[in-house]
């Protein structure tokens, strides 16, 4: 299975989750309805800055893999490059260690899942547990007690809904950043070697070297004049 095939897949995976939660809740538990659309909201926003992340991704391992050609102008070479990288690129050829931008907002909503679906869980079990209190306070008979429990009792499966949603979509959420950046990792490995090769004529260490490689024959002609002189 392909890299991009299995980031899909666990896309899926985790908006099924989502859509099983908000099924099952559509009719019988508003608020677990809305705090599991909050989670696919955030899910999907996630998903979305991981996309644009994979497509600069894809776009510089392209560039690199054209390589620089020999009469091409490494200014123009660098003008191809994404936007967001572009930067990054400039300064590590320079020699200075600029490490990519990381994805801003998916490391923060990771845990953001977990966290909402906690919420959603809590919110459902203070809404089921008040409602038992108010049932059973209306009732007075055993039969009466038992139908006043089954209806909180199954809202509370609901909540923990939430839950289930959250851990999920987080872990699958989890799962995606880390091929991400794993496909970054290997783009800056592709430049490293890169740099060290063809890209090497334009580092400045490069350059202060062919510059002290051409002044030495200079100052060794000076020394020689001095030293016939005197």
């Amino acid at each position: 299975m392909k890299k991009n095939d299995f980031i899909t897949l666990s896309y899926a995976l985790g908006l099924a989750v989502v859509l099983w939660v908000a099924t099952t809740s559509v009719t019988t538990h508003p608020l677990v309805l809305a705090m599991t659309l909050v989670i696919g909201a955030v899910f999907t926003l996630g998903m979305l800055e991981l996309r644009r992340y994979r497509k600069e991704t894809l776009e510089l391992a392209g560039h690199l893999g054209s390589g620089l050609v020999s009469n091409t102008d490494p200014e123009q070479w660098l003008m191809g490059l994404p936007d967001e990288v572009q930067m990054a690129v400039r300064h590590q050829i320079e020699g200075i260690r600029v490490p990519f931008a990381l994805p801003a907002f998916t490391p923060y909503g990771v845990g953001l899942l977990v966290m909402l679906g906690m919420l959603g869980t809590f919110l459902g079990m203070v809404v089921t547990l008040n409602g038992a209190v108010f049932a059973l306070e209306g009732s007075n008979s055993v039969q009466g007690m038992r139908a006043a429990f089954s209806e909180p009792v199954r809202g509370l499966g609901l909540a923990f809904g939430t839950s289930v949603a959250g851990v999920a979509t987080s872990a699958m959420l989890g799962l995606m950043s880390s091929l991400s950046r794993r496909e970054r990792a290997l783009c800056a490995l592709q430049l490293d070697g890169l740099i060290g090769q063809q890209l090497r004529p334009f580092s400045l260490a490069h350059q202060r070297q062919e510059t002290l490689r051409a002044e030495r024959p200079k100052v060794q002609l000076e020394s020689r004049s001095e030293e016939h002189m005197s």
